[in-house]
């Protein structure tokens, strides 16, 4: 027999709605993203955040919290409900893991042949597509992006008007990589900073490369505390980061 909708309470669907919107946004997915690997209408999801549908298929809730990243049984307690053919028996989802590498700079990610190697990998759920880390440094995306986060990054996506990117600007004979949201107009790109002291970059559409969309942020909240000493490791290249691991581990093993 086919499962019936969850029916819910005014109060229920705002929770709800609030709840989702919150974590799709700390996730910094949009509605389009959600519903290319969901499947659900994002007019149906606007409905829902915005505490609209009271009658909710209990597979959208499933779906969601697969790339919501969030405890199923967290979720559906949400609205009431527990049943056991859709929940893990108080298990969170399980979902594949790949070790995804975690770059010093923004150029290493786009092409890790011609740079140094990665300062370290990342678990991270396995999906179509390349997807990197890179590190962020610098305040012109705060309060979003801090110094010293590290960003989550899917190659060749299409970004929507203001998305989070990566993008590439040529500067004469050079490159320069910047991490900024997006507006484009009449073949004029605009890359914008969060930190408003920035001003905005207008750049021609043959002077950028888009490589990618900042899907995860993961911020160092302690960055400001952080020791003076790792400050300087994290300015080293991949081989100076070798040679400083062996001149600590014989000061550590010394007598």
């Amino acid at each position: 027999m086919e499962k019936k909708n969850f029916e819910l309470t005014d109060e229920q669907a705002l929770i709800l709605g609030e709840f989702l919107k919150k974590r799709r946004e700390e996730l910094n997915y949009s509605t389009n993203y959600i519903e290319n690997y969901t499947g659900i209408n994002k007019a149906d999801l606007s409905r829902i955040e915005n505490g609209k549908k009271k009658k909710i298929n209990p597979i959208y809730l499933k779906e969601l919290a697969r790339i919501l990243e969030l405890n199923q049984i967290e979720l559906f307690n949400k609205v009431g409900y527990i049943d056991d053919e859709y929940l893990p028996n108080n298990k969170t989802l399980e979902t594949e893991l790949i070790n995804i590498p975690i770059y010093n700079t923004i150029e290493a990610g786009l092409d890790s042949k011609n740079y140094e190697d990665p300062i370290y990998f990342l678990p991270f759920p396995k999906s179509n597509g390349e997807i990197f880390g890179v590190k962020f440094n610098g305040d012109s995306m705060e309060k979003t992006i801090l110094d010293g986060a590290i960003l989550i990054v899917k190659k060749n996506v299409i970004l929507e008007k203001g998305e989070v990117g990566v993008f590439l600007i040529k500067k004469g004979n050079s490159n320069e990589g910047l991490i900024k949201r997006v507006k484009h107009k009449n073949g004029i790109y605009i890359l914008e900073s969060d930190n408003k002291k920035y001003e905005d970059i207008e750049v021609k559409r043959e002077n950028i490369i888009t490589y990618g969309k900042v899907l995860k942020i993961k911020n160092e909240l302690n960055k400001n505390i952080k020791d003076p000493l790792y400050k300087k490791i994290d300015k080293l290249t991949s081989e100076k980061r070798k040679l400083a691991e062996a001149l600590l581990d014989a000061l550590i093993n010394s007598n």
